[in-house]
C-alpha cells in the first residue's frame, strides 16, 4: 500500500516544501540579514537556551519541526532503489538540502544554516529507521503467511 500512494505523496509534498522553503508568505523579509551560519550547533543552542524561554511554541517549531519535515524522505527507497541504502540517501539527502539551504540564501529567501542541514538530515534517518521497520514487519508478517 505504501508503495501504491507514496509516489504521489512524496511528489505534493516536495512541491509544498519547496513552496514553503521559497514562496511562503513569511520569507518576504526585506529587512532581514541574510547570511551563511556555518558554525555546527549555534543556532540549536540559542533556541535551546535562548529562544525557549520566551517562546516555546517557535523553539519546537524550529527545531522538531526541521526533523519532522523531513522524515517522509527517508521512505525514498521506495521510488529510487538505490537509495534503501543508507549511504546513498544519507549523501544524496546531504547534497540536495545544501543546495537547497544555499540557494535560500542565494536568492535571500533565508539563511544557509549548517543547523538546518543537521536536522533536516535527522529526519531523513528517522524516516529511514521507520521505512525499515516497517520493511522488516511486512515481510516478516509476508513469510508468517506464507508458511502457514
Amino acid at each position: 500500500m505504501i508503495r501504491k500512494y507514496y509516489p504521489v505523496f512524496i511528489n505534493i509534498y516536495s512541491i509544498w516544501m519547496l513552496y514553503m522553503l521559497f514562496f511562503a508568505s513569511f520569507r518576504d523579509a526585506n529587512t532581514a540579514i541574510f547570511q551563511i551560519k556555518d558554525i555546527p550547533f549555534q543556532t540549536i543552542d540559542a533556541y535551546s537556551l535562548y529562544v525557549i524561554k520566551y517562546d516555546k511554541l517557535e523553539f519546537f517549531t524550529n527545531i522538531f519541526g526541521n526533523v519532522i519535515l523531513f522524515i517522509p524522505y527517508g521512505f525514498l527507497g521506495i521510488l529510487y532503489p538505490p537509495l534503501n541504502r543508507f549511504f546513498y540517501l544519507i549523501i544524496t539527502f546531504f547534497i540536495t538540502i545544501n543546495v537547497i539551504e544555499f540557494s535560500q540564501y542565494y536568492f535571500r529567501r533565508g539563511f544557509a544554516d549548517i543547523d538546518d542541514v543537521i536536522l533536516n538530515t535527522t529526519g531523513v534517518i528517522f524516516g529511514f529507521i521507520i521505512y525499515k521497520i516497517i520493511l522488516r514487519t511486512y515481510y516478516r508478517k509476508l513469510n508468517v503467511i506464507q508458511y502457514k
